[in-house]
């Protein structure tokens, strides 16, 4: 009879991580994750290439806010990060980041395992992860997990036209005061355009970019001649599924990076997960995790 191979030893960083909410004194280390884990690229177009983005954490933290944050610590250290956007029966892995020396050893397997386990989400329940292209493994660790592409984005930058005088083009932009205050201490902010077409959730980015999700957003002159009135120093950065932007002129636009997002069911995922830490051979007692 063949002898059983013995068990591998038990990984240090399982055994040693404990895995717990974040609290607001996380958030410089969180932040740090979050950064490092993204290329220059993707910090320049999203809230990550904030100077303030650790105030952003710590208030939200303290405001008990929708996003739940869970940290991976190491010697009381942070390690590892997470985040969970939950509402009805959709659930949103905002983000996950671990420290480059942690990596490939299974505590981002025990930190979503955590986050399902402690949301509860019923069988029913979708699961879903925003992914840049520019990350490869990530792409394909996700992958593994029995997730699927639902939607391919397309990030352009996109001048704004010059501004025109004349003309009865109407546009009003409201919640200025919030986004006054949030852009002072965050870096970042968001104000809602309405014009006789269409309404527009439109994001601030630093000093250089507005943010909108609507590729129809090309097509209202209002909308556009608002933005420039507001703010005329800025270009446009325009979020739309790949389909809708096939016929954008590319002379003045700027495809600037591109994702997808990957979804499948809660659980399939978690049965992914639970089968990773046994292919493993992890002693799953020792893994702080409450399966």
């Amino acid at each position: 009879m063949a002898k059983l191979s013995p068990l591998p030893k038990v990984s240090d960083i399982l055994s040693e991580a404990v895995i717990r909410p974040a609290r607001p004194r996380d958030s410089e280390a969180i932040a740090a994750l979050m950064r490092e884990g993204v290329s220059d690229q993707v910090r320049r177009i999203t809230i990550m290439g904030s100077p303030s983005l650790a105030q952003f954490i710590a208030d939200e933290l303290a405001a008990g806010r929708s996003d739940e944050y869970v940290v991976g610590t190491m010697q009381e250290k942070v390690v590892g990060m997470c985040s969970w956007k939950h509402a009805n029966k959709t659930l949103h892995l905002n983000h996950l980041y671990l420290a480059p020396n942690v990596r490939g050893q299974g505590l981002g397997t025990a930190l979503m395992l955590d986050g399902l386990n402690r949301i509860r989400p019923t069988l029913s329940h979708s699961l879903s992860v925003d992914v840049f292209f520019d990350n490869l493994h990530v792409q394909a660790w996700y992958r593994s997990l029995s997730m699927r592409r639902e939607k391919h984005f397309h990030w352009i930058q996109v001048p704004l036209p010059l501004l025109k005088s004349g003309g009865e083009l109407r546009c009003t932009i409201s919640g200025l005061d919030e986004a006054a205050v949030n852009q002072f201490r965050y870096g970042f902010s968001q104000v809602a355009l309405s014009t006789n077409s269409a309404n527009y959730q439109v994001g601030r980015l630093g000093s250089g970019l507005f943010r909108v999700g609507m590729v129809s957003i090309l097509q209202d002159p209002a909308a556009l001649q608002g933005l420039t009135r507001f703010e005329a120093e800025r270009q446009l950065l325009l979020i739309a599924a790949a389909e809708d932007c096939a016929d954008l002129s590319s002379d003045a636009n700027t495809l600037v990076a591109e994702s997808e997002r990957l979804v499948s069911s809660c659980a399939t995922v978690l049965e992914n997960l639970k089968s990773s830490l046994t292919r493993r051979r992890h002693i799953l007692q020792a893994v702080p995790v409450r399966l």
